[in-house]
Protein backbone atom coordinates (compact mmCIF):
# COMPACT_ATOMS: atom_id res chain seq x y z
CA UNK A 1 0.00 0.00 0.00
CA UNK A 2 1.11 3.43 -0.48
CA UNK A 3 0.46 7.40 0.32
CA UNK A 4 -1.42 8.95 -2.65
CA UNK A 5 -0.16 12.66 -3.10
CA UNK A 6 -1.87 15.27 -4.85
CA UNK A 7 0.27 18.06 -5.29
CA UNK A 8 -0.11 21.50 -7.82
CA UNK A 9 -2.97 22.68 -8.88
CA UNK A 10 -5.81 22.00 -11.24
CA UNK A 11 -5.97 18.84 -10.32
CA UNK A 12 -8.85 16.74 -9.52
CA UNK A 13 -9.94 12.86 -7.55
CA UNK A 14 -12.09 11.21 -9.06
CA UNK A 15 -13.63 7.48 -9.68
CA UNK A 16 -13.75 5.45 -12.67
CA UNK A 17 -14.51 1.90 -12.80
CA UNK A 18 -14.50 1.67 -9.34
CA UNK A 19 -10.78 3.23 -8.90
CA UNK A 20 -9.66 6.13 -7.86
CA UNK A 21 -7.87 8.08 -10.35
CA UNK A 22 -6.57 11.42 -10.77
CA UNK A 23 -7.29 13.79 -13.48
CA UNK A 24 -5.02 16.80 -14.46
CA UNK A 25 -6.51 19.54 -16.94
CA UNK A 26 -4.21 21.37 -19.03
CA UNK A 27 -5.05 24.06 -21.46
CA UNK A 28 -7.89 22.09 -23.25
CA UNK A 29 -7.30 18.77 -22.55
CA UNK A 30 -7.87 16.62 -19.13
CA UNK A 31 -5.45 13.55 -18.75
CA UNK A 32 -5.48 10.66 -16.24
CA UNK A 33 -2.22 11.22 -14.31
CA UNK A 34 -2.77 8.46 -11.28
CA UNK A 35 -4.80 5.36 -11.24
CA UNK A 36 -5.03 2.55 -8.58
CA UNK A 37 -7.50 0.11 -6.88
CA UNK A 38 -8.10 2.27 -3.39
CA UNK A 39 -7.24 -0.78 -1.32
CA UNK A 40 -4.17 -0.44 -2.43
CA UNK A 41 -4.02 3.22 -1.53
CA UNK A 42 -3.39 3.84 2.70
CA UNK A 43 -3.78 7.35 2.40
CA UNK A 44 -4.53 10.52 0.27
CA UNK A 45 -2.45 13.44 0.92
CA UNK A 46 -4.00 16.53 -0.99
CA UNK A 47 -1.39 19.85 -0.92
CA UNK A 48 -2.76 22.32 -3.66
CA UNK A 49 -5.75 23.44 -4.89
CA UNK A 50 -8.20 20.79 -6.50
CA UNK A 51 -11.38 18.85 -6.10
CA UNK A 52 -12.40 15.46 -5.07
CA UNK A 53 -15.77 13.59 -6.38
CA UNK A 54 -18.37 12.29 -3.99
CA UNK A 55 -18.34 9.44 -5.47
CA UNK A 56 -14.19 9.13 -4.57
CA UNK A 57 -14.80 9.96 -0.88
CA UNK A 58 -17.32 7.20 -0.90
CA UNK A 59 -15.24 4.42 -2.69
CA UNK A 60 -12.08 5.80 -0.15
CA UNK A 61 -14.28 5.18 2.95
CA UNK A 62 -15.70 2.21 1.44
CA UNK A 63 -11.52 0.89 1.74
CA UNK A 64 -10.71 2.65 4.77
CA UNK A 65 -8.95 5.57 3.37
CA UNK A 66 -8.74 9.01 4.58
CA UNK A 67 -7.92 12.03 3.32
CA UNK A 68 -5.83 14.73 4.79
CA UNK A 69 -5.84 18.49 3.45
CA UNK A 70 -2.31 20.51 4.27
CA UNK A 71 -1.79 23.84 3.57
CA UNK A 72 1.39 25.76 2.65
CA UNK A 73 1.63 27.10 5.98
CA UNK A 74 1.95 23.54 7.01
CA UNK A 75 -1.41 23.66 8.89
CA UNK A 76 -4.03 20.87 8.60
CA UNK A 77 -7.04 22.47 7.24
CA UNK A 78 -9.72 19.29 7.04
CA UNK A 79 -9.32 15.66 7.09
CA UNK A 80 -11.96 13.02 5.67
CA UNK A 81 -12.21 9.88 7.78
CA UNK A 82 -14.02 6.55 7.19
CA UNK A 83 -16.92 5.56 9.41
CA UNK A 84 -15.58 4.71 12.98
CA UNK A 85 -14.38 0.80 13.05
CA UNK A 86 -14.66 -0.28 16.94
CA UNK A 87 -17.02 -0.35 19.73
CA UNK A 88 -17.96 3.23 21.87
CA UNK A 89 -16.41 1.54 24.80
CA UNK A 90 -12.73 2.80 23.84
CA UNK A 91 -14.24 6.40 23.50
CA UNK A 92 -16.08 6.10 27.20
CA UNK A 93 -13.48 4.95 28.89
CA UNK A 94 -10.97 7.60 27.37
CA UNK A 95 -13.51 10.15 28.79
CA UNK A 96 -14.00 8.77 31.81
CA UNK A 97 -10.07 8.48 32.63
CA UNK A 98 -9.68 12.34 32.25
CA UNK A 99 -10.33 12.46 35.79
CA UNK A 100 -8.75 9.38 36.85
CA UNK A 101 -5.18 9.15 37.61
CA UNK A 102 -5.19 6.91 34.74
CA UNK A 103 -5.28 10.10 32.37
CA UNK A 104 -2.72 11.63 34.49
CA UNK A 105 -0.52 9.02 34.14
CA UNK A 106 -0.97 8.88 30.19
CA UNK A 107 -0.04 12.55 29.90
CA UNK A 108 3.29 12.19 31.82
CA UNK A 109 4.10 9.44 29.62
CA UNK A 110 3.67 11.61 26.37
CA UNK A 111 6.02 14.04 28.05
CA UNK A 112 8.68 11.72 28.98
CA UNK A 113 8.60 9.88 25.99
CA UNK A 114 8.94 13.23 24.04
CA UNK A 115 12.37 14.11 26.86
CA UNK A 116 14.00 10.68 26.31
CA UNK A 117 13.50 11.42 22.39
CA UNK A 118 14.85 14.91 22.63
CA UNK A 119 17.94 13.64 24.73
CA UNK A 120 18.52 10.60 22.32
CA UNK A 121 18.33 13.17 19.44
CA UNK A 122 21.08 15.34 20.96
CA UNK A 123 23.09 13.01 22.46
CA UNK A 124 23.26 11.11 18.10
CA UNK A 125 24.11 14.48 17.29
CA UNK A 126 26.77 15.13 19.96
CA UNK A 127 28.08 11.67 19.05
CA UNK A 128 28.64 12.29 15.39
CA UNK A 129 30.23 15.57 15.74
CA UNK A 130 32.51 14.57 18.47
CA UNK A 131 35.81 14.04 16.16
CA UNK A 132 35.07 16.60 13.54
CA UNK A 133 33.66 19.96 16.01
CA UNK A 134 34.18 18.44 19.39
CA UNK A 135 33.68 22.34 21.24
CA UNK A 136 29.72 21.71 20.06
CA UNK A 137 29.55 18.07 20.93
CA UNK A 138 30.31 18.94 24.49
CA UNK A 139 27.73 21.37 24.81
CA UNK A 140 25.41 19.15 23.01
CA UNK A 141 26.24 16.73 25.79
CA UNK A 142 25.97 19.31 28.17
CA UNK A 143 22.23 20.41 27.07
CA UNK A 144 21.27 16.86 27.37
CA UNK A 145 22.44 16.68 30.78
CA UNK A 146 20.34 19.79 31.60
CA UNK A 147 17.37 17.74 29.98
CA UNK A 148 17.88 15.04 32.04
CA UNK A 149 17.29 16.77 35.50
CA UNK A 150 14.39 18.30 34.36
CA UNK A 151 13.45 14.65 33.24
CA UNK A 152 14.34 13.67 37.21
CA UNK A 153 11.64 16.33 37.70
CA UNK A 154 8.96 14.80 36.32
CA UNK A 155 9.14 11.73 37.57
CA UNK A 156 8.84 13.10 40.91
CA UNK A 157 5.28 14.49 39.94
CA UNK A 158 2.91 12.02 41.95
CA UNK A 159 0.79 10.79 39.08
CA UNK A 160 -3.04 12.45 39.65
CA UNK A 161 -5.76 13.33 37.49
CA UNK A 162 -4.78 15.34 34.16
CA UNK A 163 -6.38 18.66 35.95
CA UNK A 164 -4.00 18.58 38.96
CA UNK A 165 -0.83 17.97 37.37
CA UNK A 166 -1.08 19.00 33.84
CA UNK A 167 0.57 22.40 34.68
CA UNK A 168 3.26 21.05 36.49
CA UNK A 169 4.05 18.83 34.36
CA UNK A 170 3.82 21.15 31.08
CA UNK A 171 6.35 23.64 32.36
CA UNK A 172 8.61 20.95 32.69
CA UNK A 173 8.17 20.30 29.15
CA UNK A 174 8.62 23.82 28.60
CA UNK A 175 11.67 23.84 30.09
CA UNK A 176 13.35 21.03 28.30
CA UNK A 177 11.71 22.21 24.89
CA UNK A 178 13.43 25.22 25.47
CA UNK A 179 16.77 23.99 26.23
CA UNK A 180 16.86 21.70 23.14
CA UNK A 181 15.85 24.27 20.45
CA UNK A 182 18.35 26.45 22.12
CA UNK A 183 20.72 23.50 21.45
CA UNK A 184 19.58 23.28 17.56
CA UNK A 185 19.52 26.82 17.07
CA UNK A 186 23.46 26.73 17.79
CA UNK A 187 23.78 24.02 14.97
CA UNK A 188 22.00 25.82 12.28
CA UNK A 189 23.50 28.55 9.78
CA UNK A 190 23.27 32.27 10.25
CA UNK A 191 21.56 32.86 7.46
CA UNK A 192 18.17 30.32 8.58
CA UNK A 193 17.70 33.33 11.17
CA UNK A 194 16.29 30.28 13.41
CA UNK A 195 15.95 31.26 17.41
CA UNK A 196 13.75 29.10 18.21
CA UNK A 197 10.22 27.33 17.61
CA UNK A 198 8.21 30.01 16.53
CA UNK A 199 4.63 27.69 16.78
CA UNK A 200 2.06 27.88 14.46
CA UNK A 201 3.02 30.77 12.08
CA UNK A 202 6.60 30.57 10.62
CA UNK A 203 8.69 32.99 10.87
CA UNK A 204 12.20 31.54 9.65
CA UNK A 205 12.82 28.92 6.85
CA UNK A 206 12.97 26.07 9.79
CA UNK A 207 9.75 26.74 11.28
CA UNK A 208 8.47 26.83 7.68
CA UNK A 209 9.61 23.23 7.23
CA UNK A 210 9.31 21.87 10.97
CA UNK A 211 5.43 22.90 11.13
CA UNK A 212 4.98 21.39 7.40
CA UNK A 213 6.78 17.90 8.30
CA UNK A 214 4.16 17.87 11.65
CA UNK A 215 1.22 18.73 9.46
CA UNK A 216 2.27 15.10 7.65
CA UNK A 217 2.97 13.58 10.64
CA UNK A 218 -0.43 14.85 12.15
CA UNK A 219 -2.54 13.33 9.53
CA UNK A 220 -0.68 10.06 10.11
CA UNK A 221 -1.41 10.21 14.17
CA UNK A 222 -4.90 11.41 13.01
CA UNK A 223 -5.15 7.68 10.91
CA UNK A 224 -3.63 5.64 13.82
CA UNK A 225 -5.92 7.74 16.09
CA UNK A 226 -9.17 6.68 14.43
CA UNK A 227 -8.11 3.22 13.86
CA UNK A 228 -7.18 2.69 17.39
CA UNK A 229 -11.25 3.55 17.90
CA UNK A 230 -10.09 6.89 20.53
CA UNK A 231 -11.52 9.92 19.96
CA UNK A 232 -9.16 12.83 18.35
CA UNK A 233 -10.60 15.63 20.28
CA UNK A 234 -10.47 13.93 23.69
CA UNK A 235 -6.84 14.18 24.50
CA UNK A 236 -5.31 13.99 28.33
CA UNK A 237 -1.78 16.45 27.55
CA UNK A 238 -2.96 19.08 25.23
CA UNK A 239 -6.11 22.06 26.70
CA UNK A 240 -8.90 20.98 24.89
CA UNK A 241 -10.27 23.96 22.68
CA UNK A 242 -13.05 24.08 19.61
CA UNK A 243 -11.23 22.45 16.59
CA UNK A 244 -8.36 21.22 17.91
CA UNK A 245 -7.27 17.37 17.70
CA UNK A 246 -5.50 17.18 21.36
CA UNK A 247 -5.65 13.28 21.61
CA UNK A 248 -3.82 13.08 17.63
CA UNK A 249 -1.50 16.05 19.34
CA UNK A 250 -0.38 14.28 22.45
CA UNK A 251 0.55 11.16 20.47
CA UNK A 252 2.38 13.23 18.25
CA UNK A 253 4.59 13.98 20.65
CA UNK A 254 6.39 10.76 21.08
CA UNK A 255 7.45 10.99 17.40
CA UNK A 256 8.31 14.63 16.18
CA UNK A 257 12.03 14.19 17.42
CA UNK A 258 12.60 11.20 15.21
CA UNK A 259 10.15 11.01 12.19
CA UNK A 260 10.18 15.49 11.46
CA UNK A 261 12.99 16.74 13.59
CA UNK A 262 16.09 14.17 12.04
CA UNK A 263 14.59 14.90 8.33
CA UNK A 264 14.24 18.50 8.58
CA UNK A 265 17.54 19.04 10.48
CA UNK A 266 19.24 16.27 7.96
CA UNK A 267 18.50 18.68 4.86
CA UNK A 268 19.77 21.54 6.61
CA UNK A 269 23.07 20.04 7.52
CA UNK A 270 23.52 18.28 4.30
CA UNK A 271 22.54 21.73 2.17
CA UNK A 272 19.76 20.12 0.32
CA UNK A 273 17.60 22.90 1.78
CA UNK A 274 18.76 26.58 1.45
CA UNK A 275 17.51 30.26 2.48
CA UNK A 276 16.87 32.27 -0.69
CA UNK A 277 14.29 28.93 -1.14
CA UNK A 278 12.01 30.62 1.26
CA UNK A 279 9.93 33.89 1.40
CA UNK A 280 8.18 35.90 3.52
CA UNK A 281 4.16 36.15 2.52
CA UNK A 282 2.22 38.32 4.91
CA UNK A 283 4.25 37.58 7.59
CA UNK A 284 5.04 34.03 7.29
CA UNK A 285 7.58 32.21 5.64
CA UNK A 286 7.18 30.14 2.63
CA UNK A 287 9.27 27.78 1.32
CA UNK A 288 9.14 27.26 -2.65
CA UNK A 289 7.74 24.21 -3.78
CA UNK A 290 10.65 22.14 -4.64
CA UNK A 291 11.53 22.36 -0.94
CA UNK A 292 7.95 21.32 -0.24
CA UNK A 293 8.14 18.01 -2.48
CA UNK A 294 11.40 17.04 -1.38
CA UNK A 295 10.35 17.60 2.44
CA UNK A 296 7.25 15.91 1.83
CA UNK A 297 8.97 12.74 -0.30
CA UNK A 298 11.21 12.74 2.57
CA UNK A 299 8.60 12.77 5.47
CA UNK A 300 6.70 9.93 3.55
CA UNK A 301 9.47 7.94 2.95
CA UNK A 302 11.10 8.29 6.83
CA UNK A 303 7.13 6.53 7.50
CA UNK A 304 8.06 3.73 5.14
CA UNK A 305 11.62 3.04 6.54
CA UNK A 306 11.89 -0.06 9.03
CA UNK A 307 13.11 0.23 12.80
CA UNK A 308 14.90 -2.28 14.72
CA UNK A 309 13.11 -2.34 18.11
CA UNK A 310 13.41 -5.07 21.44
CA UNK A 311 11.10 -7.59 19.89
CA UNK A 312 10.87 -6.75 16.03
CA UNK A 313 11.65 -4.50 13.01
CA UNK A 314 8.85 -2.54 11.78
CA UNK A 315 7.97 0.38 10.21
CA UNK A 316 7.66 3.79 11.50
CA UNK A 317 4.08 4.32 10.63
CA UNK A 318 3.26 0.45 12.02
CA UNK A 319 4.81 2.35 15.34
CA UNK A 320 2.61 4.96 15.50
CA UNK A 321 -0.66 2.74 14.77
CA UNK A 322 0.76 0.33 17.54
CA UNK A 323 1.12 3.05 19.97
CA UNK A 324 -2.39 4.35 19.33
CA UNK A 325 -3.50 0.95 19.58
CA UNK A 326 -1.79 0.39 22.90
CA UNK A 327 -3.23 3.75 24.58
CA UNK A 328 -6.45 2.36 24.02
CA UNK A 329 -5.72 -1.08 25.25
CA UNK A 330 -4.32 0.34 28.44
CA UNK A 331 -7.81 2.93 28.82
CA UNK A 332 -10.21 -0.10 28.33
CA UNK A 333 -7.96 -1.54 31.07
CA UNK A 334 -6.88 -4.93 28.98
CA UNK A 335 -3.52 -3.64 30.25
CA UNK A 336 -2.27 -2.22 33.70
CA UNK A 337 0.15 0.38 32.59
CA UNK A 338 1.56 2.42 29.52
CA UNK A 339 4.78 2.51 27.92
CA UNK A 340 5.68 4.74 25.19
CA UNK A 341 7.78 4.98 22.52
CA UNK A 342 10.86 6.72 22.43
CA UNK A 343 14.14 6.18 20.42
CA UNK A 344 17.09 4.51 22.58
CA UNK A 345 20.48 5.84 21.42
Amino acid sequence: MSRLVVDGWGKTIASENDQIVVKEREANETRIVFRSNPSEIEQVIVTGSGSITTRAIELLAENGVGVIFIDWKGQVRAMISPPIMRTVNTRREQYRAFDEPKGGELAKEFVRCKMRNQMSLLGTMAKTRRDSQPEKAQALSEERHRIELWFEKLNEVKTASCKEIRDAIMGIEGNASAIYWNSISQLIEESFQFRNRSGRYATDPVNALLNYGYAVLEGECWKAIHYAGLDPYGGFLHVDRPGRASMVLDLMEMFRQQIVDKVVFELIFHKRVKPKEFEMENGVCKMQEDVRKLLLTEILSKMEDYIRLPEKRMKWSDVIQREAVSVAKFLRGETTSYRGFWMRW
